[in-house]
């Protein structure tokens, strides 16, 4: 049971998704530590949006399944539905996954081993609320949005919204020296920018160069795909595994593998950084 714990642990990082775009943003270019700040290619530097590898991430896990086909997602008027999943994990309170890369997580909870099949998906429902910790140098200085002004930023010790209609505006601090980070909680409660329509859906496809898709679901209190982002209360997420996770009666360990390389959004914000979370990716073997 101990080794299968460590298939249950691992699924918690797969259902991270983009908050302030629905569509994946390429992945920042980096040089020699320095994060591209430019419009020259401007799809994979700071100044239209691009995604980079947080220190940590948290999010807080309530269950987890394995399905050998995709569940009926949600609609305003029912929950999901999982006949063909069975579920792995439970922490009716919700367990706090701290995730950074490579290294493993221990959730509180209840286990349950999945019977022996090929498991094409998974399904997560977690809470709408991520803590992000990071700091860096980007090429040309910044505003913080909290505070501060240079080439070193970070997160900021704190927490806010986005939402329909408003986001948050205290995520990051800025300075002419290496910024100690805090940790920046967001709560999700809109998919898309705040300027956009509602949204509870939102999909990410090759998830950082794999053919592991990812779908997020805001939900209201009863399950139910949120009408508004007034009824938001949590999260759900389905995956599509790049490759199937096989059980068998021989199955005696997990190998695994942490991808966070994309788990951050950065963006020029009128001189000001914002910083939002993006999609983690976790990478299973059964052996």
């Amino acid at each position: 049971m101990n080794n299968f714990k460590y298939l249950f642990l691992i699924l918690s990082t797969i259902f991270i998704f983009e908050m302030f775009n629905s569509n994946r943003a390429e992945a920042c270019t980096i040089n020699s530590g320095v994060v591209k700040h430019g419009t020259t290619g401007a799809d994979d530097s700071i100044e239209d949006g691009c995604d980079t590898t947080p220190s940590l991430y948290e999010v807080v896990i309530y269950k987890l399944y394995l399905c050998t086909s995709s569940p009926t997602e949600a609609t305003t008027t029912s929950t999901v539905v999982l006949t063909y999943c069975s579920q792995i994990f439970d922490n009716s309170s919700g367990a706090t996954a701290s995730v950074s890369q490579g290294q493993e997580i221990v959730l509180d909870g209840t286990y349950t081993r999945p019977p022996n099949g090929t498991y094409t998906h998974g399904y997560a429902f977690m809470d709408n609320t991520f803590g992000i910790t990071w700091a860096g140098e980007i090429a040309a200085s910044m505003d913080g949005m909290s505070s501060g002004s240079g080439v070193f930023c970070g997160t900021v010790a704190g927490s806010g919204t986005h939402s329909k209609g408003s986001t948050h505006s205290n995520s990051s601090v800025c300075g002419a020296n290496a910024i100690t980070p805090g940790k920046f909680v967001e709560t999700l409660a809109q998919f898309g920018a705040s300027s956009d329509a509602f949204s509870s859906k939102a999909f990410v496809e090759n998830i950082n160069g794999t053919t592991a898709s990812i779908t997020g679901y805001l939900v209201d209190s009863n399950g139910h795909r949120a009408a508004n982002t007034g009824e938001v209360d949590k999260l759900e997420g389905l995956v599509a595994f790049a490759n199937p996770v096989v059980i068998t009666s021989d199955t005696t360990s997990i190998s695994m593998t942490f991808n966070v390389g994309e788990g951050m959004h950065l963006v020029d914000e009128s001189g000001e950084l914002y910083i939002g979370s993006g999609p983690f990716q976790a990478i299973m073997t059964a052996n």
